[in-house]
Formats: structure tokens, sequence, C-alpha cells
């Protein structure tokens, strides 16, 4: 019987491990998704000061050109529903 006691409490040490690994995971994928959303902060911010030094018509490589002219594209876009939705009201 003694035996089995020990294997029991065997098992239910190895339960409480494997729980205990299990929430260190859920901790560490927790700060990386933190650490993951501080790098899209970071990145929208990158793009914001880029966006206005090239309105204020400040040059760079050809790509940024043309990913700058298709925010102003959306923009004008938005401000276009937007006085409809007025229009509309």
């Amino acid at each position: 019987m003694a035996g089995f006691m020990d294997k029991v409490g065997n098992m239910a040490k190895k339960a409480a491990d494997k729980t205990g690994d299990m929430v260190e995971v859920g901790k560490l994928n927790a700060k990386i998704m933190s650490q993951k959303q501080n790098i899209s902060s970071l990145k929208e911010e990158i793009g914001g000061v880029i966006f206005e030094k090239y309105q204020q018509r400040e040059v760079f490589p050809n790509e940024i050109v043309q990913l700058c002219q298709q925010i102003e594209e959306k923009e004008n876009l938005i401000a276009s529903m937007q006085k409809e939705i007025q229009d509309l009201k």
C-alpha cells in the first residue's frame, strides 16, 4: 500500500509541477504580447513622424512617397464620406 501512495504522491507532484510550468508559460506569453504591442505602437509612431515630414514636403524614397500618397487618398475618401454623412443628417 505504501508503494501505491508513493506513486500517487509522485503523480500529484508532477501534476503540480506541470501546472506551475503552464502558469509560467502563460506569464511569459503575456509579456511577449505586451512587448509586441509596444513594438506596434513604436512603429505607428515612426509612421506618424514620417507622414508629418512628408506633408512638410521633405524628400523620401519613392516607396515611402507612394505609401504617404495612399494615406492621403484614404483621408480624402474619409472626408468625403463624413461630408456625405453630414448631408444625410
